[in-house]
């Protein structure tokens, strides 16, 4: 069975992953010595944070080309210039650096990011198409709604009583509630991002986007949260604990040591999983994926984790809107089931930072009773 394709397979989309990596890695805790796990590849920020986990083997899995070279040019980059220079290359210019691993990695892949040499300008987590259009937005949110120096002096805050006073008292303002109604409007969404995202869109939207970006900016501690600070700068601030994972100096030994661990496959997920061995793989961080594929698909994939999972694996669904009913069915394969852990599912949710695709659904692969 073949994904279906909402974007170009050589347009890059996403040159970062804005999910909480760190999610990711509080659930392979739960797992006794995982070895083998499948994710997204997406910018490759889940993965490369994953491989940091001892003994873990990461498929980072895409049916976009560009995506996966996007991907395999951050992982040459580790590999051959270091930490300091990938990461700069991440953060901010990154020509320099693409030109020197340019010959080693896939000649597909040079001839996706030779065509992207203006978007590496900026950073190759700023490279995509969806970063493009956030920083067009957050133009006009400085133009319209609070200035950068405003915007700064809220996510350089640590104090969460201090971050939630200050937006009662200073950041709530009528433009601030007016730019909440038109950015999350049917009728903006779907001028923005064309008829499809209209048909996508649950009829509480608007509710829904509200009460996130309220949580991203009065829950949680602004200044070490990566995804915030992306969202409005396109840029992280410089404390240690404010980067994503994998970009963190901490992390860098078990990540140099590990890069070997991470496998780039440009597939779609049942394709995929069709071709691997039974009992094989221990986590599955599907991300949204299931949110705008249709029912079918959901069952394709549920058919081919159940077989080949191992017993007790974890399979991570996120949301950016949040689902009545789990996304996966109680039908069983080969004796096994998934089964929703609510409270694990809440757990994840409450300590997630991001401000997009923070609803989970988190399945245990158990055997049928």
């Amino acid at each position: 069975m073949t994904q279906p394709i909402f974007n170009r397979s050589k347009q890059l989309m996403f040159g970062q992953v804005r999910e909480d990596a760190e999610v990711d890695l509080f659930l392979l805790s739960k797992l006794d010595s995982p070895k083998r796990a499948f994710v997204i590849a997406s910018g490759g920020c889940t993965a490369f944070s994953m491989i940091t986990f001892p003994g873990l083997k990461v498929d980072a899995v895409d049916i976009s080309e560009a995506q996966i070279a996007l991907v395999e040019s951050k992982l040459e980059m580790f590999k051959t210039l270091g930490f300091e220079v990938t990461r700069d290359a991440c953060k901010a210019q990154a020509v320099a650096a693409y030109k020197q691993v340019r010959s080693s990695i896939s000649e597909t892949s040079r001839g996706i990011l030779d065509g992207c040499m203006s978007d590496l300008e900026r950073g190759l987590n700023n490279a995509g198409w969806v970063d493009k259009r956030m920083h067009q937005v957050t133009d006009l949110f400085y133009a319209f709604i609070h200035s950068r120096a405003t915007t700064t002096k809220l996510l350089s805050m640590c104090d969460v009583s201090e971050q939630r006073r200050f937006y009662d008292e200073q950041w709530c303002n009528w433009q601030w509630k007016l730019g909440l109604n038109v950015a999350f409007s049917r009728q903006f969404m779907t001028i923005a991002h064309g008829a499809d995202a209209k048909r996508l869109l649950p009829p509480d939207f608007s509710k829904v986007m509200k009460r996130r970006i309220v949580r991203a900016l009065t829950d949680v501690p602004a200044c070490s949260n990566p995804y915030l600070w992306q969202s409005f700068f396109a840029k992280y601030n410089e404390r240690e604990d404010a980067l994503p994972p994998y970009l963190q100096e901490r992390r860098w030994n078990a990540l140099s040591q590990h890069l070997s661990n991470l496998s780039l496959t440009c597939a779609g997920t049942v394709d995929w999983l069709e071709k691997q061995p039974d009992d094989s793989i221990e986590y599955f961080g599907l991300s949204n994926i299931l949110e705008l594929l249709p029912p079918d698909y959901a069952a394709a994939v549920q058919k081919q984790i159940l077989r080949c999972a191992r017993n007790n694996a974890i399979v991570c669904v996120r949301g950016i809107f949040p689902r009545e009913t789990p996304v996966f069915s109680s039908e069983s394969n080969r004796n096994r089931s998934l089964v929703i852990d609510t409270e694990l599912s809440a757990i994840a949710g409450k300590m997630d930072r991001s401000m997009f695709c923070n609803f989970y659904q988190i399945f245990w692969c158990k055997q049928s009773s």
